[in-house]
């Protein structure tokens, strides 16, 4: 990641690889300054035997790091750092790492889950340039009304290393709508760049549309005119991100179910095919009954899960719905 992702990484890597190499240099000059001025004996042969032991012990921590009394040790060091970094919210690159089974390249599976089925709703990606490699940069917005929704969210990311802060910015928006209020207010939370985010970008967006066809038949979400400026695809692999944990984040920021009925799934932004594809995935994967409907309004569609498939389906979603957002399973839930 740091070699990746980090601005000048490589000259970071590098300098503590060889600052380190450097160390154990020094450390045997050091020795061989004791023994030519003969320093092991009377009246430093104290001395000479500590520096002796500290040097078995250094080279038992390189040489061998399995060791139970520097596990034990650094458990100890750890539980006692914890609280500090609870408090002063240290970088969380100080915190465990994420097992290699868990993870895709440099991210956690559960965020590359987070953010891609979150292009199938609410977020959207902005391309940074770079002096050599673009990074690719995250957001959502969402209304006052999802604020709980959109704080546990954030949150997740901030514990997760992925955003600067623990709660949504807060930032008033020029409505789309010209029949609604001139100024809302929003929750806005943008994650780190990252240039290792380009294939999930370039996988999303298609350019080949111009902005004007794109923003005729985009729909009413709390994103505005200004920030969005291609048109979304559903990429081919997307099956293998659409988890349980990926699916409730949609249904809670896409998702809208009337009384009696199932859920419908906001889907205005892609074509027919595109929600045909995710549809049949809904259904194989998880054995929902799904089909696309229209909207009423020209090349716009949503997917609809059936009542019949409720139960089914809040079985799936349930353990990741936020407590204020269930009323979108209500009865099942």
């Amino acid at each position: 990641m740091i070699m990746r992702d980090v601005n000048s990484g490589w000259a970071v890597r590098y300098t503590h690889a060889n600052v380190a190499s450097f160390f154990f240099i020094f450390v045997y000059a050091h020795i061989a300054r004791g023994l030519y001025y003969s320093s092991y004996k009377s009246p430093r042969i104290l001395v000479w035997t500590i520096g002796v032991i500290i040097l078995i012990l250094m080279m038992a921590k390189v040489m061998w790091p399995n060791c139970e009394c520097f596990l034990l040790s650094n458990l100890v060091c750890s539980n006692l750092t914890i609280p500090i970094y609870s408090k002063v919210n240290i970088s969380p690159f100080n915190k465990s790492k994420t097992k290699a089974i868990l993870r895709i390249g440099a991210h956690n599976k559960e965020v590359l889950d987070l953010i891609i089925c979150g292009m199938l709703g609410d977020f959207w990606g902005d391309k940074i340039p770079g002096k050599q490699v673009d990074s690719i940069r995250f957001s959502i917005e969402q209304s006052i009304k999802n604020s709980a929704y959109i704080h546990k969210l954030t949150l997740r990311f901030y514990e997760l290393g992925y955003c600067a802060r623990p709660v949504p910015t807060l930032v008033k928006k020029n409505s789309i709508k010209k029949i609604e209020a001139s100024e809302r207010l929003n929750y806005r939370l943008t994650l780190f760049p990252y240039s290792s985010f380009s294939w999930i970008y370039d996988s999303f967006y298609d350019t080949s549309f111009s902005n004007s066809e794109y923003l005729s038949n985009i729909k009413s979400t709390s994103v505005d005119s200004d920030t969005v400026k291609k048109i979304k695809r559903v990429p081919i692999w997307i099956e293998k991100y659409l988890t349980p944990l990926g699916l409730a984040n949609w249904i809670m920021q896409d998702g809208s179910r009337q009384k009696g009925q199932g859920i419908s799934i906001a889907t205005h932004s892609f074509s027919f095919e595109d929600c045909q594809f995710l549809c049949n995935i809904l259904i194989n994967k998880y054995s929902l009954k799904t089909t696309v409907i229209k909207t009423g309004h020209s090349n716009q569609w949503r997917i609809s899960i059936w009542k019949e498939s409720m139960p089914l389906l809040s079985k799936i979603v349930s353990p990741y719905i936020v407590p204020e957002m269930q009323y979108k399973l209500a009865g099942y839930i």
